[in-house]
């Protein structure tokens, strides 16, 4: 069991680290336009946006493709297929129940459900600010416009 725990550790510890590489990308992708938000199009903050929210679906993409390779890799899971779509739903935390793992490795899929959840609210934080400041540049206006 202690393998197991460290296994994913290292992989909870590496997706972190693919997160934070994917905000510091974004984040300088996001200074020049934030820096004239005022003056964009709202054609041209809205493909900024589809640039950010695209930019973390990457993200995700890898970091459920790191814990699907290590399942596929220790032989918790038959093919890289089932691997793939069992680490997408738990890490996305749906668990459909339709394939699990066995034995000791299914602390490993819950520690992924748990990694998944953290690094979901990461990037809804970031959207959530980025849109605040690429749409609403000089902060909130009342409904009468003051």
């Amino acid at each position: 069991m202690i393998l197991v725990v460290l296994i994913a550790a290292s992989l909870l510890l590496g997706t972190i680290i693919v997160h934070g590489l994917a905000v510091i990308v974004l984040y300088g992708f996001s200074l020049g336009p934030l820096s004239r938000a005022a003056s964009l199009s709202s054609g041209a903050r809205l493909g900024f946006t589809y640039v950010f929210v695209v930019g973390f679906v990457i993200a995700h993409f890898i970091e459920i493709m790191l814990w699907a390779l290590a399942y596929w890799l220790i032989g918790a899971l038959d093919s890289i297929e089932e691997a793939i779509y069992f680490s997408a739903v738990t890490f996305a935390t749906i668990g459909y129940g339709d394939v699990t793992l066995s034995g000791h490795w299914r602390i490993a899929s819950a520690l992924e459900g748990v990694n998944g959840i953290l690094l979901f609210g990461w990037t809804t934080a970031f959207l959530f600010k980025l849109s605040g400041l690429l749409w609403f540049p000089e902060g909130p206006t009342a409904p009468d416009g003051r």
